[in-house]
């Protein structure tokens, strides 16, 4: 149990909200961690108003709740302790809450601050508002990750709209596998950004033509059927993976076992693109792919030599 101490709350109210919202309201409220002042359950037989409202009442209260209806607004002795809620509000920063029970105009002395309003967000709404206001929680939806389009990475081509999309088709296979994405795919993964499909189209062609993904054309229109491999791996190296430090493990890993099975390092877009660049250094012959996706892989003589070096 925390050792925080309970906030204090004075609830002004008219007497005629009492039954319809006022008990049922601050009992929620103590039931949940906030000490709520209410004149019914605080004021005896021979106690003195004045004494109990003002000096013990809103005076001890670091929180000021004021319940609006067509009814307290009318009451004179709300007005007072409104009045003397806002004065406590000034003097030591007690925070001013109004609770709309209906919809009725909030008191001038209101009007600046944020209301709670019953109609419009219900009972148990408006007491997970209050006890939010009340101990500052955020009320807003838990912020998630950032989308991988929109990550800080660096411009790895010189058009801006045709590296969003080169992003967008590298982060699209990593995060789900689709390694061949159409225009439609590719913008349901650019919320936010002002593109149409025709703009993610010219930007694939743009592309095709900086010999940096590959494409085919079909009825439905041009997909992207690949990434060129020094491409693929400049992207995941600005995503932080150590390309160098793969490209080595792989190669010993080949020289070793002649074959991918069991290396378990890298997705299989990565080890695609990481054989493509050995085996243009002459360091692997051409690789055999299986079935099952495993490559045969025989390492050259530079490539043994290389290995030795590692």
């Amino acid at each position: 149990m925390s050792d925080a101490p309970q906030p204090k709350a004075f609830i002004s109210h008219a007497t005629e909200d009492k039954d319809r919202f006022v008990i049922r309201f601050a009992t929620e409220l103590r039931t949940r961690g906030v000490d709520a002042w209410v004149d019914e359950w605080e004021i005896r037989a021979g106690d003195s108003l004045v004494d109990r409202v003002f000096a013990h009442g809103i005076d001890r209260a670091n929180v000021f709740i004021v319940v609006l209806s067509e009814v307290s607004i009318t009451k004179p002795w709300v007005r007072e302790e409104l009045d003397a809620g806002m004065m406590r509000r000034i003097g030591v920063g007690a925070k001013a809450i109004p609770v709309l029970l209906d919809e009725v105009s909030v008191p001038a002395a209101l009007q600046h601050l944020r209301y709670v309003s019953v109609p419009r967000l219900g009972f148990e709404g408006a007491v997970d508002d209050v006890l939010a206001s009340v101990f500052g929680h955020p009320v807003a939806p838990p912020l998630g990750a950032v989308p991988g389009y929109s990550r800080r990475l660096p411009q790895l081509v010189p058009d801006p709209t045709d590296d969003a999309v080169f992003a967008a088709i590298v982060d699209l296979a990593l995060e789900t596998g689709n390694t061949l994405p159409n225009a439609q795919q590719l913008l349901a993964h650019l919320p936010g950004q002002s593109l149409t499909v025709e703009l993610v189209e010219e930007a694939i062609g743009s592309l095709r033509e900086q010999r940096i993904v590959e494409t085919e054309s079909t009825f439905g229109g041009e997909f992207v059927k690949g990434v060129r491999p020094r491409h693929w791996l400049r992207a995941v190296a600005a995503r932080g993976t150590n390309v160098d430090a793969l490209h080595d493990q792989l190669l010993v890993h080949l020289v070793n076992h002649s074959d991918t099975s069991g290396f378990d390092a890298v997705d299989a877009p990565t080890l695609e693109a990481l054989l493509e660049v050995l085996h243009t250094e002459g360091l692997i012959e051409r690789p055999q792919f299986s079935l099952g996706g495993s490559a045969w892989v025989r390492a050259t003589v530079a490539g043994q030599r290389r290995a030795r070096q590692i």
